[in-house]
């Protein structure tokens, strides 16, 4: 069914924390790159999971109190957490070596990613003209990435893998959603990430000042504040709506990327955004009229 915009929505506020969820999921990039110049993978994932599995177990005791872990796919729940565990790592790992709008260039063609991976895994119909753009999308990637050439850099390949890990990633979600509510989605995905993270910390862990124990906890906060923000923004305004706003990160990314790390986008950074800006916003829209 399509979405209408009802009584209770507030397009104009919608977007305006749509906009809002992409800058401070832009200044987390910002925090996460610096951090990861200094320290392991693991650490990092870990103070970001510390406050995310306090959130979503808050949540879950909350909706379902002692039933709070009782799911009817505990293994769909358990891999769906571990692909978006391996899925933030690889992006953290691309950040340590990558200029933010190349990664986020490459990570808006997520998407697209799902969208393809639907038609394949969950057998949703997709037309001819939703198969088009995606091709379209993975042409603004080749330009981006630039196999086979010379200036080809093989860290591109990460924030690649990354995007792949979130598509199957949303589409596992979807399945997911048929058989357990998001309370209890939120709690998996934050608890058996913050489980698994609390192993391998002892062999990761490097001692912190007051100062770089203070950027571990704004890198948390502004991870719980952003997603907090997004999912307001979804509650009172369609998402339909919202989409194109998302591309902003890339923006951001340009922005932030230039008055941070003094990198510029080379032009076929610039080129082929435009290409999976354009691609992804159509694919959407088109997916959305052919549902009415």
């Amino acid at each position: 069914m399509p979405e209408h915009i009802t009584g209770n929505d507030n397009p104009i506020r919608g977007i305006a924390l749509a906009v809002l969820a992409t800058f401070l999921f832009a200044c987390l990039n910002v925090m996460t790159k610096h951090i990861s110049q200094i320290y392991p993978v693991i650490m990092i994932l870990w103070f970001r999971y510390l406050f995310f599995g306090a959130y979503g177990l808050a949540i879950g005791i909350r909706k379902d109190k002692k039933r709070a872990f009782s799911s009817i796919v505990p293994v769909l729940q358990v891999t769906r957490a571990l692909l978006l565990l391996a899925e933030v790592g690889a992006y953290i790992i691309a950040f340590r070596h990558l200029p933010l709008a190349e990664i986020s260039a490459i990570s808006g063609t997520g998407p697209l990613v799902t969208l393809a991976m639907s038609a394949v895994i969950l057998r949703e119909v997709i037309s001819v003209r939703q198969w088009l753009l995606v091709a379209f999308g993975f042409v603004g990637i080749i330009i981006i990435v630039k196999p086979g050439f010379s200036v080809f850099n093989p860290h591109m390949l990460i924030p690649l893998f990354g995007t792949l890990l979130w598509g199957l990633y949303q589409v596992l979600t979807r399945l997911v959603s048929q058989y357990d509510g998001a309370e209890r989605t939120t709690l998996f995905t934050g608890t058996i990430g913050f489980a698994v993270l609390c192993g391998f910390l002892p062999f990761y862990w490097m001692s912190l000042d007051i100062m770089w124990g203070l950027k571990f906890v704004v890198l948390a906060v502004l991870g719980v504040a952003g997603h907090s923000t997004l999912i307001k923004a979804l509650s009172i305004a369609p998402a339909s709506l919202l989409q194109p706003f998302s591309y902003v990160s890339m923006v951001w990314a340009v922005a932030f990327g230039w008055m941070f790390f003094n990198d510029i986008p080379a032009l076929t950074t610039l080129v082929g955004s435009g290409i999976i800006i354009l691609s992804g916003t159509y694919a959407f829209r088109l997916k959305q009229q052919e549902a009415i």
